[in-house]
């Protein structure tokens, strides 16, 4: 029984494992709001997004999210965790739907 019971948790980690890499794998960007302030934390976006990014943060300001902006085939999508209004939410998935994943991660990777 002891057996099964470590193999299960064997498989459950070796799991979170690959879901964690290909998750990472996907990732563009990660970004921090803190106060209306945007902060890329994990990779790299255009000078021009990254610019349209901190209007939409900064009017009204954004107390506290996170931001994460994975690949969707020839697209980008925004994952948005936080205290942000429907009207934000919406005006940051223009931002970066809008833009090809080409241009979006022309910036150097950090």
């Amino acid at each position: 029984m002891a057996v099964l019971v470590a193999c299960a948790i064997g498989v459950a980690a070796l799991l979170l494992l690959v879901w964690r890499a290909s998750r990472n794998a996907i990732t563009i960007a990660v970004a921090e709001v803190n106060d209306g302030k945007l902060q890329v934390t994990r990779g790299g976006l255009s000078p021009r997004v990254v610019g349209d990014l901190r209007d939409v943060v900064s009017r009204p300001k954004i107390k506290s999210a996170t931001l994460r902006i994975v690949r969707q085939k020839d697209r980008a999508r925004i994952e948005i965790h936080g205290d942000v209004s429907e009207q934000q939410v919406q005006r940051l998935r223009n931002v970066v739907g809008n833009v090809p994943v080409a241009q979006l991660v022309k910036a150097t990777r950090r």
